[in-house]
């Protein structure tokens, strides 16, 4: 999904521990750590959302081929 090389990896590591105080580290991980739970929640949400109108589709298409087949007796 990304594609961060280590090396630019490690960089982002540095800059950050160069611009943000050490000891406000901790805080700053729980935020970041906060923000991306609430990413993959969102994303989960729409992956079921879009399995359910999926769902819900192949059962129209059923309920469409079963009233052919009842019309036809």
């Amino acid at each position: 999904m990304l594609d961060i090389s280590l090396a630019e990896l490690l960089v982002v590591i540095c800059v950050i521990i160069i611009f943000v105080a050490p000891k406000n580290l901790p805080t700053l991980g729980r935020s970041v750590g906060r923000v991306f739970k609430k990413v993959r929640n969102f994303i989960d949400e729409i992956k079921n959302e879009i399995d359910t109108e999926e769902r819900f589709e192949e059962l129209k298409k059923i309920e469409k081929e079963i009233s052919k087949r009842t019309k036809k007796l």
